[in-house]
């Protein structure tokens, strides 16, 4: 059995040949993906909807998801810059924020274990040190939605 994991880290760029500024860029990626998707959708997101400068909006997030699994609301809808993230108790849903249902950016689904996994990670990841060291490797639970 292969373990899905999703890996944040920093990368240089290194633009000091073109006379410009050196910066980190932060990066993310999925590895062992049972299904196509997850960095299209989920990590695209974590990045548009959740920005770095805006933790609350995460922490707002989860906070609601935890009122899912408890079963107090039967689901939640978080409407981001990137994706409108449409959560139930097993399943998120992610619909693109301008192009809505088409053909370049169909609906997709993740579980909600998997969206709260890779959420709560990347909550922790932006509040570690900006640095080129800085890596933090989540896994992500089993089961497709």
């Amino acid at each position: 059995r292969q373990i899905m994991i999703v890996i944040f880290k920093y990368l240089l760029i290194d633009e000091s040949t073109r006379g410009l500024s050196s910066w980190l860029l932060c990066h993310s990626e999925v590895i062992n993906a049972p299904k196509e998707g997850y960095e299209k959708y989920l990590l695209s997101a974590l990045g548009t909807d959740f920005p770095a400068y805006s933790p609350h909006h995460a922490e707002n997030v989860l906070n609601e998801i935890k009122r899912l699994e408890r079963g107090e609301i039967a689901a939640y809808t978080w409407e981001g810059d990137g994706f409108v993230h449409i959560m139930t108790p097993t399943t998120v849903t992610f619909e693109h924020s301008i192009f809505g249902e088409c053909p370049e950016w169909p609906l997709w689904s993740c579980t909600l274990a998997q969206y709260k996994a890779a959420l709560q990670g990347w909550r922790k990841f932006i509040d570690m040190p900006q640095s080129i060291e800085t890596e933090l490797i989540v896994e992500l639970p089993e089961s497709n939605p």
